[in-house]
């Protein structure tokens, strides 16, 4: 598999919206994909494989620290290392030096991938998760360029 990664065009909505709806239970909408890409400090990554999308990850870039909004990977394309090529790229970008994250506390996949990729737990949130109600755990990673 070739992997590619690149930022993120408004081309590129539909397939973003195809992968939150496998991805998770409270998917963003084409407007919200819209808002996002028209804030300034958003920041869209895509990983292309086999001529299509196959995963991606956002964040909101504010005085140095991103806070990672989504990641996402379709499931053929999970384990091939499609994450982890998007957060490598998503902390060398231009004035990122840290990065956060929520993530489920029962997502034990997701936290192995983020613990590998060098993030430590900083707090737990209670209850943040709703579809179903379950509390997230508070990450980040300290970039050094």
């Amino acid at each position: 598999m070739t992997l590619a990664v690149r930022e993120a065009t408004r081309e590129d909505i539909p397939s973003l919206c195809a992968l939150e709806n496998e991805c998770f239970s409270l998917p963003w909408s084409e407007e919200s994909f819209g808002e996002f890409f028209d804030n300034d400090c958003s920041r869209v990554l895509v990983a292309e494989a086999d001529g299509r999308i196959c995963g991606y990850v956002g964040m909101y870039l504010i005085l140095g620290e991103g806070e990672i909004t989504n990641l996402a990977v379709s499931g053929e394309y999970r384990r091939c290392g499609v994450a982890t090529a998007l957060l490598d790229r998503l902390a060398s970008l231009d004035g990122v030096e840290r990065l956060l994250l929520d993530v489920r506390v029962s997502n034990t996949a997701a936290r192995a991938l983020y613990e590998k990729c060098g993030f430590k737990v900083d707090g737990l949130r209670r209850g943040f998760y709703s579809k179903p109600r379950e509390d997230g755990l508070l990450m980040s990673r300290e970039i050094e360029k």
